[in-house]
């Protein structure tokens, strides 16, 4: 053999033909016979708990409900009576109370084994719009939610002479209505203490205080300003909301107020 020949096979040497099998893991049985045991339980268990009758829903609370539709807020909780309190869908329910106008959130929980709560929160109102004929209440983002009979205490009142058709569960978008809630909403960062709200024919913006005066504001322009020298006039003079009749601030630049001694020698 040549020189040559020697080096190849040295360079290469002959692998043994025969392969060592790998070691094969034996079945773990215990924990095969464990799992078996297990999910026999689970589906015994979920097969007793879909089908038994103590866990059908025979009682259904309802609370926070003063605005809205009892009858149908009744209703829409039934829907729970008699189904299976785990497979129960509170969204059927959630869905049906929601589209009222005057609810904000609905929570259903379940009380175990048979009882299902529904909380509701409804919306609250920042004024009361009326037209002079239809009142309702309304949100500062101009929603209409809960048709009432007139004013309510405690609550401003917000009367525009334009307004568009009252109708309970559309947002109003008459431009009056939306300048009288901006003043409202102005009147509420300064605290001032505001029973109504005028809007009138050629848009000039009139409030009515707590103090029984009321305040010209003329145009729906420079509100803010306008309400910040309200307020700084009732720090700076506490009882000018006894001793006038009214504050005019239709020029800011020039604010003005006439006393009731005045109103009466006139008369």
């Amino acid at each position: 053999m040549s020189q040559r020949l020697r080096s190849r096979y040295a360079r290469h040497p002959v692998r043994n033909a025969r392969r060592i099998p790998r070691n094969i893991r034996k079945p773990n049985y215990r924990f095969l016979v464990a799992l078996f045991f297990f999910t026999t339980i689970i589906s015994g268990l979920a097969s007793f708990a879909f089908q038994t009758p103590s866990l059908l829903v025979r009682e259904v609370k309802i609370s926070g409900v003063c605005l809205a539709d009892k009858k149908s807020v009744q209703s829409a909780g039934e829907l729970a009576l008699g189904r299976n309190i785990i497979l129960l869908r509170k969204s059927n329910i959630i869905s049906r109370i929601s589209s009222l106008p005057e609810v904000k959130e609905v929570n259903v929980d379940r009380r175990f084994p048979n009882k299902v709560w529904i909380f509701v929160t409804e919306r609250r109102p920042d004024a009361i719009l009326t037209d002079g004929r239809v009142c309702s209440m309304i949100q500062l983002d101009g929603l209409m939610f809960h048709r009432v009979s007139g004013p309510v205490r405690g609550i401003p009142t917000v009367q525009v002479a334009r307004c568009d058709p009252i109708c309970v569960g559309r947002i109003s978008r008459s431009q009056n209505v939306q300048y009288a809630l901006d003043a409202l909403a102005c009147a509420r960062r300064e605290k001032l203490a505001v029973t109504k709200i005028s809007v009138d024919h050629v848009g000039d913006i009139c409030l009515n205080m707590e103090d029984g005066f009321y305040v010209k504001l003329g145009q729906p322009d420079e509100i803010p300003r306008k309400m910040a020298i309200l307020r700084s006039a009732l720090v700076c003079k506490p009882s000018i909301g006894r001793e006038a009749v009214y504050i005019d601030l239709s020029c800011p630049n020039a604010p003005v107020w006439k006393p009731k001694s005045v109103a009466g020698s006139a008369s």
